[in-house]
């Protein structure tokens, strides 16, 4: 690598850690001042905010993720990959949810079932 490739790419990683760092800071301060004492809701939203922005920082500056040419395919890999997550977390909690509710059992009905199968043995 010659060193006018070097500074450039040096530059963007002293800005991404540098970003990222005070986006830690600024969540953790957050969290730890009082700053809004009565606003859990606006806290959460604030967090998952900052918790994206710095997402993003880091998939553009150290995992070099963008729309050049040279990085879209791994940027589509990344889009499909999350897809897939998502698709199979969401199933799941689809699923699970689908589950409990088919059971109709109250967590005592459930309890006294349990305790009856145990008593049984293997």
């Amino acid at each position: 690598m010659k060193e006018s490739d070097f500074k450039p790419l040096l530059r963007k990683y002293l800005a991404g850690f540098m970003a990222a760092l005070l986006l830690s800071v600024l969540s953790y301060t957050l969290i730890s001042s009082d700053i809004l004492p009565h606003a859990e809701g606006l806290v959460m939203a604030v967090l998952l905010l900052l918790a994206v922005v710095q997402l993003v920082i880091q998939l553009v500056c150290f995992l070099h993720l963008g729309i050049k040419n040279r990085s879209r395919n791994r940027t589509l890999t990344l889009a499909f990959t999350i897809a897939m997550m998502l698709v199979i977390v969401i199933g799941s909690l689809w699923i699970m949810k689908n589950l409990d509710y088919r059971m109709g059992m109250s967590s005592e009905a459930m309890n006294e079932y349990m305790m009856k199968q145990n008593k049984k043995g293997f």
